[in-house]
C-alpha cells in the first residue's frame, strides 16, 4: 500500500504535480479495476454446487473453505438459489457496516459528476460504472458467489467471498483517485472560492470524503487497520464546514423594480440572509433581479377592486449573465378599494417569498455541481 501511494505523494509535491498525480491516480484505478494490480495469486477453487447429503461445514463457517488469511466470506440462505446468493452478498457487505446506502442519499449527484467528467476517474464508461457502484457499497467490487448447497428440504445455502489482496488493491486505488479529485476540486483562488461554484466544489469534496470513509472500512477489514492509517484521510465534516463558510462569504445583490418601501427587497434579503449569504457588499458576484408588476382588474357587476400581481425573480451570475434560479409567482387579490388590494397583494407576495423561496434555494444548492474546468 505504501508503494501504491508513494508516487501520488511525490507527484503532488512537484511542479505540475497536480496533473501528473491525477493521471497517475486514474491509471492505477484502471489497473486495479481491471485486475492488473492483483498480482499472480492462484484463483479460488471452483464453486461446488450440491444437493442433499450431510450439511457442509462451510454453511456454518465459510472460512472452512475460503481461507481467512486470503478471503473475506459470508453465507446466506433462502428458499431458492438466487435469493440465497443475494443474501450471501448482502451478508458480505454487512461486514463493512450497516445502513451504507442511507449515508449516500446524494449518490445521484456523485454519479452525475462522474459521467460529466467533473470527477476524473476514467474515459471508460465501464470503469465509471464500477466506480459509481463502489461508491454505493450496495454491490462490492470483486465480490463473488461460491459454493451452493440445497438441503433438499426447501432451503438453499450460498457462500460469497472477496479476495483480500484484490480488495486492498481496488479500494486503495479508489481512495487515491478520490483524494486527487478532492485536491483538484479544492484548489482555487480566494475569488473563485467564495462563490456558489466554490461551495459546489467543497460540497462535492465532502461527499467524496464520506465515500472514502466507507472505502476505509472495506480496507480495514480486508487488510487490517494499518492499511488505512497511512492514508491521512480528512473527514467529510471538514469539507462541509468549509462549504458552509463559503456560503457566508458569498454576496448577492438584491435589485427590485416595482417595489414599495423595499418590502419585496427586504423579504428576499431576509431569506438569503437566513441561508447564510450576504446581501450587501462591493462587487457582488451574483444579483437577484426581481420585477414586480401590478395592474387593476375589474369584473362587471362586482364592486370589489382587484389587483393582479406578477413577480419574477432570477438569480444571475454577474460575470456570465447565466440564470441560476428562476422564481415566479402570480395571482390576484381583491379589496373594497384598489389601494387596499395593492396593500394586500404586497402582504401576499411577502408571505409567498418567505414560504417558497427558501426550499427552492436549498434544492438548488443540494443539486449544484461544480463547473467543469
Amino acid at each position: 500500500l505504501v508503494l501504491l501511494l508513494m508516487p501520488f505523494t511525490l507527484y503532488a509535491q512537484s511542479p505540475g504535480g497536480v496533473d501528473a498525480a491525477s493521471k497517475d491516480a486514474v491509471r492505477r484505478l484502471e489497473d486495479a479495476l481491471a485486475g492488473r494490480s492483483a498480482g499472480s495469486a492462484p484463483a479460488a477453487a471452483p464453486a461446488q454446487v450440491s444437493r442433499g447429503g450431510p450439511e457442509p461445514a462451510w454453511t456454518i463457517d465459510p472460512y472452512t473453505v475460503y481461507s481467512r488469511d486470503r478471503y473475506l466470506a459470508a453465507v446466506g440462505f433462502a428458499a431458492n438459489r438466487a435469493e440465497a446468493e443475494r443474501k450471501a452478498l448482502a451478508a458480505l457487505t454487512a461486514l463493512f457496516g450497516q445502513s451504507v446506502r442511507s449515508e449516500f442519499s446524494e449518490l445521484t449527484r456523485y454519479s452525475e459528476a462522474v459521467s460529466k467528467g467533473i470527477i476524473n476517474v476514467s474515459q471508460s464508461t465501464q470503469i465509471q460504472d464500477q466506480v459509481v457502484t463502489a461508491a454505493s457499497l450496495d454491490s462490492l467490487i470483486g465480490a463473488e458467489t461460491g459454493n451452493v448447497w440445497d438441503d433438499g428440504r426447501g432451503t438453499v445455502y450460498a457462500a460469497a467471498y472477496m479476495d483480500r489482496g484484490k480488495t486492498v488493491a481496488v479500494y486503495s486505488a479508489l481512495i487515491q483517485a478520490n483524494q486527487q479529485n478532492i485536491a483538484e476540486l479544492t484548489n482555487m483562488s480566494p475569488a473563485e472560492k467564495n462563490t456558489l461554484d466554490g461551495y459546489a466544489r467543497y460540497s462535492l469534496a465532502a461527499l467524496m470524503a464520506g465515500i472514502n470513509s466507507q472505502y476505509a472500512k472495506v480496507l480495514s477489514q480486508a487488510g487490517g487497520p494499518d492499511t488505512v492509517a497511512s492514508l491521512n484521510l480528512k473527514s467529510a465534516d471538514s469539507y462541509s464546514l468549509e462549504a458552509a463558510t463559503i456560503v457566508k462569504n458569498t454576496t448577492v445583490q438584491v435589485m427590485v423594480e416595482g417595489d414599495r418601501g423595499n418590502r419585496i427587497r427586504d423579504a428576499f434579503a431576509k431569506v438569503l440572509g437566513g441561508e447564510g449569504l450576504r446581501t450587501r457588499g462591493a462587487n457582488p458576484p451574483y444579483a437577484l433581479e426581481v420585477n414586480v408588476d401590478m395592474s387593476e382588474v375589474s369584473f362587471p357587476g362586482n364592486a370589489m377592486k382587484y389587483c393582479r400581481y406578477t413577480v419574477s425573480a432570477n438569480l444571475v451570475e454577474q460575470e456570465t449573465g447565466a440564470s441560476l434560479i428562476p422564481f415566479n409567482i402570480a395571482d390576484r387579490v381583491g379589496h373594497s378599494t384598489y389601494d387596499g388590494a395593492v396593500s394586500s397583494a404586497f402582504i401576499t407576495i411577502e408571505k409567498a417569498i418567505t414560504e417558497k423561496y427558501p426550499s427552492l434555494f436549498k434544492e438548488y444548492l443540494a443539486g449544484l455541481l461544480p463547473k467543469k474546468r
